[in-house]
């Protein structure tokens, strides 16, 4: 696949000694690369004649996302940009089914170019997002129910593939759920895009809530490929429970059982682990993982496992990068969770581009000189200098 070109390192970094030199990475080449990238994926159509562009639409969007905020907000808070109505207007006319290829196709110009030519550990994790208010007639698909959580049952759901290598985390592809397909459906879709990018999986990490046997009898017994994930822990006495206190650790064989789906026969590999402190905790606790054909030394799973589900997770920060929004338009909503990815692929691959040293062995990046935190600061620095910024409010005169 044929990658768009990246930013260019003019100078050699500068960042902890001579600060008369230009700096490795500045506010606006961080918005160039964001808007770019937007521009020439999602066309946002204008009417003829209008006094704005697809730029200060997506300035709108962007500045809402840097700030956690609405792009009601945002448009207050900006100068020169459309009436937030403008905006939302425009992305009605995008059909829902070409807005996520279009979001996946942008998250592929944020890798570094070698990053699928080897077999990867690859992780399929999901993410809820709350919904307030009626249902939609045409969201009805896309909606979960769930256990209440943020004052809410009802949540949109959104899948994700990503990998994380040489302690860099980059998302492959973004995939929302629908209830008519089922979490095997969304895996397939997502593992589908995976190999239509000439994708190879060394071991695919899934995160419990895809325990079921319609997705281990797809990921076991359709696909067979190298599996690691969570076992829920169900019951008192049996189930997972009652398997890990007869026989301990180890690798046991185990059925899963489903009234709809039938049954699946698994291997069970429980693994003991002291706490020593952590989380306030101490003592002996075991883990239960279901696994198939794992590539790794058993004595190595919880650390496997626990590197691709750990606090470390992408998900916190889509959350610092996601602009919110009460409006029931799906095209709004999907654009505005898929910025979050884009923003957190763009900030892994700036660090590792821009804010290093390369060297024998391995690029030294900075973590700290660049945190998420700083590339929204970044963006709406440049956003606030292109469109300007409110800095007065008009009160009206006194009523007649």
């Amino acid at each position: 696949m044929a990658h768009k070109p990246r930013l260019e390192k003019k100078v050699a970094h500068s960042i902890l000694s001579d600060k008369s030199q230009k700096v490795a990475l500045t506010h606006q080449e961080v918005l160039d690369e964001a808007m770019t990238r937007l521009t020439e994926e999602i066309n946002l159509s204008c009417p003829e004649g209008a006094e704005y562009g697809a730029e200060e639409l997506w300035g709108v969007l962007l500045y809402a996302a840097a700030h956690q905020t609405t792009i009601q907000q945002a448009c207050r808070a900006l100068d020169k940009t459309p009436h937030p109505n403008t905006v939302r207007g425009a992305l009605t006319p995008l059909p829902l089914s070409q807005v996520e290829p279009a979001l996946n196709e942008l998250l592929t110009d944020t890798w570094p170019k070698h990053l699928l030519h080897k077999s990867l550990e690859i992780a399929i994790d999901l993410k809820l997002v709350p919904y307030y208010g009626e249902v939609p007639p045409g969201e009805k698909d896309f909606l979960l129910s769930g256990p209440a959580r943020r004052g809410t049952t009802t949540f949109f759901g959104y899948a994700s593939i990503y990998v994380i290598k040489n302690n860099k985390r980059f998302t492959l592809a973004l995939a929302a759920l629908r209830r008519s397909e089922g979490l095997d459906g969304v895996l397939r879709r997502l593992l589908q895009r995976f190999a239509d990018l000439d994708g190879r999986i060394k071991c695919l990490y899934l995160d419990r809530q895809f325990y079921s046997v319609r997705v281990l009898r797809f990921v076991i017994e359709e696909r067979d490929l190298p599996l690691v994930m969570a076992a829920r822990k169900a019951g008192q006495t049996g189930g997972i429970k009652g398997l890990i206190a007869r026989k301990g650790p180890g690798s046991h064989t185990y059925t899963v059982r489903s009234q709809q789906d039938g049954q699946i026969t698994l291997q069970i590999a429980v693994v003991g682990k002291y706490l020593k402190g952590r989380w306030g905790k101490h003592g002996r606790v075991r883990y239960a993982y279901v696994v198939h054909r794992f590539p790794f030394a058993l004595s190595s799973l919880f650390d496997k496992y626990r590197s691709h589900f750990g606090i470390e997770s992408s998900h916190r920060l889509w959350e610092e990068g996601r602009g919110r929004t009460a409006s029931r338009c799906a095209v709004l909503r999907r654009l505005l969770v898929g910025l979050a990815v884009l923003l957190h692929n763009l900030w892994v691959f700036l660090k590792w581009d821009m804010v290093s040293w390369p060297r024998r062995g391995g690029r030294r990046v900075f973590h700290n000189l660049f945190p998420f935190r700083q590339l929204r600061f970044f963006l709406c620095e440049a956003l606030e200098e292109l469109f300007g910024v409110v800095c007065h409010v008009v009160i009206p005169g006194p009523p007649d």
